[in-house]
C-alpha cells in the first residue's frame, strides 16, 4: 500500500473476536478459577446483588483473520476501528456460493480472486452480519489489499440496508445543502 493512505477500505490481517456467548466464563485473575456464568441475566443479577463489578474479563474465541476496515480514524480519538470479517466462498455452502458470486445474496459481498487487489488467492465475501470492533493493536502489519471507492459505496450501501440503518435525516439533509449550493451558484450566474 503506498504511504500517507489510510485504512478505509484496506483488507488487513487481524485478530477478530468471536462475540461471547452462554455460559459465560469470566477469568477472575492468576490465582482464581474461571467463574461461569449460565446467563447475561445471571451476571446482571450478580452486579446488582452482590455488587459484582459489571465489567469483567470474557474468556472467548478468536481468530486471526482478513477483515475490511470501514473508516478512517483521522483524530485517533477512539483506537479502534469498525470493520468487517471476510469468509473464504469455499467454507460456504456450494448451493449459495453461484448466488454470492452474482450478487443475489444480501449478506455477503463478493470478491474475486485478486492477489494484487485484494491480498487472496482464493475468492473471498464481506460478511455484512459481522459488524465488529478492532482494536488497532489487533492489526497485524500493513494492509494486503483495499477495496476501491466504489466498493467502498456498494459494502456501505449494502450495510446501511442489511442493518436495517435508516438514513432519512441524513440524505433529506444532504439534498436540502445541494439544492441550497445550487441555487447560491444559480444567483452567482444572474
Amino acid at each position: 500500500m503506498s504511504p500517507g493512505r489510510g485504512l478505509r477500505g484496506a483488507i488487513v490481517w487481524a485478530i477478530a473476536p468471536y462475540a461471547p456467548t452462554a455460559p459465560f466464563r469470566i477469568w477472575g485473575g492468576p490465582d482464581q478459577p474461571v467463574a461461569v456464568v449460565e446467563t447475561a441475566t445471571d451476571l446482571a443479577r450478580m452486579a446488582l446483588e452482590r455488587g459484582l463489578d459489571p465489567e469483567q474479563t470474557f474468556l472467548t474465541a478468536g481468530k486471526l483473520r482478513p477483515v475490511v476496515i470501514l473508516q478512517e480514524r483521522p483524530r485517533r480519538a477512539l483506537p479502534e476501528y469498525a470493520a468487517l470479517r471476510i469468509v473464504r466462498l469455499e467454507e460456504l455452502p456450494r448451493a449459495g456460493q453461484e448466488a454470492i458470486r452474482a450478487g443475489r445474496e444480501p449478506s455477503l459481498f463478493y470478491l474475486k480472486a485478486g492477489k494484487a487487489k485484494y491480498g487472496m488467492t482464493k475468492e473471498g465475501a464481506i460478511d455484512l452480519n459481522s459488524l465488529l470492533r478492532i482494536h488497532e493493536s489487533a492489526i497485524a502489519g500493513r494492509p494486503i489489499g483495499r477495496l476501491d471507492a466504489d466498493e467502498m459505496r456498494a459494502v456501505g450501501e449494502s450495510l446501511a440496508q442489511h442493518l436495517d440503518i435508516d438514513l432519512t435525516l441524513l440524505v433529506e439533509r444532504k439534498i436540502r445543502e445541494r439544492m441550497a449550493r445550487l441555487a447560491a451558484a444559480r444567483r452567482t450566474l444572474d
